[in-house]
Order: structure tokens, then C-alpha cells, then sequence
């Protein structure tokens, strides 16, 4: 795919990143909105993965990419969470980058 759709791919994992990082303050709060500390961590481990394949020049071949992100938002998250829907988008275009 075009190194355009890397690049955003890439931006938008890194939105998605803050988010989880603003969404796990919240947590330490006692205001979190949506998860669990637990599954926020987790999903953040996994885009910091996704971060760093995007920046290498060596992406791996769509079959062999990371996955699962994406059933856990649907699964679990409200439909209308705006961190669940960038989210999604970054794992998304990671996929098709």
C-alpha cells in the first residue's frame, strides 16, 4: 500500500496511544469511562507494537500483523466511544498499509 496510508496509519496509532495514555489517568482517578485498566494496558502494549512496525521498513506481510484490537472494542466498548473509534481506524489502515 501507499506510503501514505502508513504515515496515517502511523498518526493515528500514535492518537490512539494518547488517548489510552489520557483514558488510564482517568482510571488512576477513579473517573475512567470505558474498560479496564488491565484491558486499556494491554491494548496499549499491542498499538506500541503496531507504532513501531509502521516506522520500520519492514512491515510485516498483512497475514502476519498484529490483530484483535479491533473484536475487543467491538465487543466490549460502547459503540459511540470516540477512543474506540480511532482506535479502530488505526488498526484499520494498519492492516491495509
Amino acid at each position: 500500500m501507499s506510503e501514505k496510508t502508513t504515515q496515517k496509519a502511523l498518526s493515528l496509532t500514535r492518537k490512539a496511544l494518547s488517548g489510552i495514555d489520557e483514558e488510564l489517568q482517568l482510571h488512576t482517578e477513579g473517573r475512567g469511562r470505558v474498560s479496564s485498566a488491565q484491558q486499556l494496558s494491554s491494548i496499549r502494549g499491542q498499538l506500541e507494537q503496531v507504532a513501531v512496525q509502521l516506522s520500520s521498513s519492514a512491515l510485516p506481510p498483512t497475514p502476519q500483523r498484529l490483530r484483535g484490537i479491533g473484536r475487543v472494542i467491538t465487543d466490549s466498548w460502547p459503540y459511540d466511544n470516540p477512543l474506540g473509534s480511532l482506535i479502530l481506524e488505526a488498526e484499520r489502515l494498519y492492516l491495509k498499509a
